[in-house]
């Protein structure tokens, strides 16, 4: 019995080694055995040509798309810092709001707009409109309202400066009174602009007796979607508004309470103090830049919303200013001051002058970019400023209240370039007296001013019928 169970495990031992070695047989007779040394060497596979061309060609359409997938999302980062940045551009001086990189804007449904109801209003119009198209590069629709008595010589000017005419009649007053008052009305109109051209939905409108100095395109798309937005009267009151620029979100509803006031309007009330009652409750108010009077060039004074960099001494100025309208000479005004009146003493004025003049050699001179379109870099230092030339059937030689290097004359000069639309107010309409009829009335102004009227009938030659206005009323 012993012996049995020896052989049968003996047997199995047998067994499993026999199929232990056929397994190992089998797995080494599939393996290529060779020394290293005497290998052949494996075959080179070479890929196909139009394989690889299209290979390379997918790795660089991924490249590129992996490319305008980052750009995109830069390009989504900027817009939203563009659009968080517009919602504050009433706050922001206009040559800051153009340097800010802007995203498309639709400029659909959006216009300017001016209104003449005379050929020397139309001839004003026409200068802006040419600043706007060739010199501020405006993208935006233009439109213009004329009433009847203006020349068709005009009318075909506004067609070929590419303007939009709307031939209107002024609202009538109460009593069928007239003149200077009813043609203000017609401004009003713009408030229906979406009936007389249903494509449009936002207008800036503008009196003709302005020049526009910088682009507003920005803020047809920055400004919030409010009934209106008008800059300040600054220098009425604080919570008048000025009707000479409004932006207006056109709809029936705004249109018809304009259009019920202007039915049952006062002869005694004016177009601003029209709109300030209807509005001036709900009116976004916007910053006096968008209505500079050209005034401060005249009385060499700042207006409340410009805040000055350097440190001036309002108790001189005001000094000096005051013998401006007593009408004392140039000269004494720069030297030693003699206040009439006041109890200022000339030695302490003098003094307070002198203090109030930097001396800081590198503050002397300041570079101004010239309102468009004179884009000259005019040094305003003592040594580099060139005297104006006499001009024709003018003998003046103007001397300016202050010197060239004084700081007020130095933010009048920054005045300028904060400034987006200029006003006319002082010395009339720009089309009342060339700059040397100007110079000669008003030589201790600052030189700015009769640079204002300048710019203005360069354009006014170029652009109006028979050119530049001598006298026109």
């Amino acid at each position: 019995m012993q012996q049995s169970l020896i052989n049968l495990a003996t047997a199995g031992l047998l067994l499993c080694t026999t199929f232990f070695v056929w397994s190992s047989l089998q797995y080494l007779g599939d393996r290529e055995w060779s020394l290293p040394q005497w290998r052949q060497s494996p075959e080179i596979v070479t890929p196909d040509d139009a394989l690889f061309e299209q290979t390379q060609s997918l790795e660089q359409e991924f490249g590129v798309a992996r490319a305008s997938a980052a750009n995109a999302s830069a390009i989504a980062a900027v817009t939203a810092a563009v659009v968080t940045t517009a919602t504050a551009l009433p706050d922001l001086p206009p040559q800051e709001t153009a340097m800010i990189i802007q995203p498309f804007i639709d400029t659909t449904g959006f216009a300017y707009v001016f209104y003449a109801t005379a050929d020397a209003y139309a001839c004003s119009a026409l200068v802006n409109i040419h600043r706007l198209r060739h010199d501020l590069n405006t993208t935006i629709a233009i439109h213009v309202l004329v009433s009847s008595d203006v020349r068709d010589t005009y009318i075909t000017a506004f067609r070929a400066a590419n303007a939009t005419v709307h031939i209107e009649q002024a609202p009538q007053l109460a009593g069928g009174a007239g003149g200077y008052y009813q043609d203000c009305l017609l401004k009003l109109l713009a408030f229906k602009m979406h009936v007389i051209d249903p494509s449009l939905r936002r207008v800036l409108a503008f009196d003709s007796d302005q020049l526009i100095v910088q682009n507003l395109d920005h803020l047809f798309a920055g400004l919030p979607d409010v009934d209106l937005a008008a800059p300040r009267a600054y220098w009425l009151a604080k919570d008048f508004l000025a009707s000479t620029f409004l932006m207006i979100n056109l709809s029936d509803r705004l249109w018809h309470v304009v259009d019920g006031a202007l039915k049952t309007v006062d002869l005694n009330t004016f177009d601003m103090d029209l709109i300030n009652s209807l509005l001036g409750d709900t009116v976004m108010m916007l910053s006096g830049e968008y209505v500079t009077l050209n005034s401060h060039w005249e009385d060499w004074n700042l207006p409340t919303w410009y805040h000055p960099v350097s440190e001036l001494n309002m108790t001189t100025l005001e000094a000096l200013n005051k013998l401006a309208k007593l009408g004392f000479g140039n000269k004494k005004r720069q030297e030693e001051p003699e206040v009439v009146g006041s109890n200022v003493a000339p030695a302490n004025a003098a003094a307070k002058l002198a203090s109030a003049v930097q001396q800081d050699p590198a503050k002397t001179k300041r570079t101004m970019t010239m309102i468009l379109p004179l884009q000259s870099v005019r040094p305003v230092g003592p040594a580099q400023m060139k005297p104006p030339e006499p001009e024709p059937g003018g003998q003046v030689t103007p001397s300016p209240r202050f010197p060239a290097n004084h700081p007020l004359t130095l933010e009048l000069y920054r005045l300028q370039e904060t400034a987006a639309v200029i006003h006319f107010t002082a010395q009339g309409k720009p089309w009342m007296k060339p700059p040397s009829a100007l110079r000669a009335a008003r030589p201790d102004a600052h030189p700015i001013l009769a640079e204002q009227f300048e710019v203005w009938r360069m354009a006014a030659e170029l652009v109006c019928p028979g050119g530049a206005p001598g006298s026109l009323q």
